[in-house]
């Protein structure tokens, strides 16, 4: 216990004050007596003090209780040690863990006790209120920096949303349908649908590592990259699926990204005419061809991950034509466990699932709509680890074809 050390004595009791007074300067404590009326009546209130001494006579009236009350809460809210001798058991409830109650049988030597344990762990007590009211602050600083963070990534969202297609084109027979599911406020994943010319659509799906906001800037960036026709004077030349993502993924290398920071991609050019498909994948899953009689096959083409300069880029490309009541689907990873069985027995190749086997023989609104229920229905569903993207293309049957609008591009 520091030598000297002050404490404010109420005195509620003047015959019981006379046994501390001698006790309490062996102790070292330096007493300066007050009446609590004095103090609660003007509201002043002596600073610099971290202890305090109440005595009350047991025998005291009710009102006199309850002003001791209230000094007690006068105390407290000012983080003051008190130790009130001679407090009935009406008054327990009254302050806080700084707040000793000594019954009225108690010798002066265990209320100067109290006080000296008080004066041992009050400084310590200061110091956690005052490191607690720092976190307080920062913890309020944080709150700020975190919301702020997260409206930037709400409007992020925003943003990237408008790259989407608002509507795709209306080309019957031929109907686009997608399902865009970011794990985050900003994904990964991004897909496209778009007019050529007048016969020519092009289909785009690119697929970051990871999701969050560098993997949405990267696929921005491949979407405003693509180049699906060069033009020159009155006339232009379609750009080959192949040399589209080559062209791609030479931009990308030439950002000098980290290694680790790699896109896959499908681009498919639908000819409207016949219902050719030329597609190109780099590193992507394969597109699947969904025929009207309910069989599935993997489109299979050459390529690799856009944007790793240390491997050799090559791009192949794959040709299929739809019929009447196909379909061709595109898929990020982030929904590939409900088309393909994750770990098929061994030999077996590929195996899809049965829930992809019987949305095959739905429409293309209803496919997307019960992927949409799967994905809802699936553990974490509210919390995904991965964004999830699908685009599908029907030809459908018993639809006539769109009037051609020429001079339209």
């Amino acid at each position: 216990m520091n030598a000297n050390a002050p404490i404010l004595v109420f005195d509620a009791a003047p015959a019981m004050s006379d046994a501390l007074k001698q006790r309490l300067k062996l102790r070292g404590f330096v007493p300066t007596r007050l009446d609590p009326s004095e103090v609660l009546g003007s509201g002043v209130f002596p600073s610099g003090l971290d202890l305090a001494l109440i005595l009350l006579d047991p025998d005291s009236p009710l009102e006199e209780r309850e002003r001791v009350a209230a000094l007690v809460r006068r105390l407290t809210a000012r983080s003051v040690a008190t130790v009130v001798w001679g407090a009935g058991a009406e008054l327990r409830n009254e302050g806080g863990p700084l707040v000793e109650w000594v019954s009225p049988d108690a010798g002066p030597d265990e209320v100067v006790g109290k006080l000296g344990t008080l004066a041992r762990y009050v400084p310590l007590v200061k110091g956690l209120e005052r490191e607690l009211k720092h976190l307080h602050r920062l913890g309020d600083q944080l709150s700020r920096y975190v919301g702020e963070i997260d409206q930037e990534l709400r409007l992020a969202g925003r943003l990237q949303r408008d790259f989407l297609p608002r509507e795709a084109p209306c080309l019957p027979p031929y109907e686009f349908q997608a399902l865009y599911r970011p794990a985050s406020w900003v994904s990964g994943d991004i897909y496209d649908v778009f007019r050529i010319d007048e016969h020519h659509v092009g289909m785009f799906v690119a697929d970051a590592m990871g999701h969050g906001v560098a993997a949405g800037l990267v696929t921005m960036f491949l979407r405003q990259a693509l180049v699906s026709k060069r033009i020159s004077g009155h006339s232009y030349t379609i750009v080959e699926p192949a040399q589209a993502l080559l062209e791609l993924h030479e931009c990308l290398a030439r950002q000098r990204l980290p290694d680790s920071q790699f896109v896959t991609a499908v681009y498919a050019i639908i000819d409207t005419r016949c219902g050719q498909v030329r597609l190109a994948r780099a590193g992507h899953p394969y597109p699947l061809h969904l025929r009207r009689d309910g069989s599935i096959h993997e489109v299979r083409s050459i390529g690799t991950l856009l944007g790793l300069t240390d491997i050799p880029a090559e791009f192949g490309e794959a040709q299929l034509t739809l019929a009447p009541g196909d379909k061709l689907l595109v898929y990020t990873d982030g929904v590939e466990d409900a088309m393909l069985v994750p770990t098929p027995p061994r030999g077996e190749g590929v195996i899809f699932t049965p829930q992809l086997r019987q949305w095959a023989r739905l429409s293309a609104a209803e496919f997307v709509r019960e992927a949409q229920e799967h994905l809802d229905s699936c553990e974490g569903s509210l919390h995904p680890s991965d964004d999830a993207t699908l685009l599908l293309l029907e030809f459908q049957e018993g639809v006539l074809p769109a009037p051609q609008r020429r001079g339209v591009v």
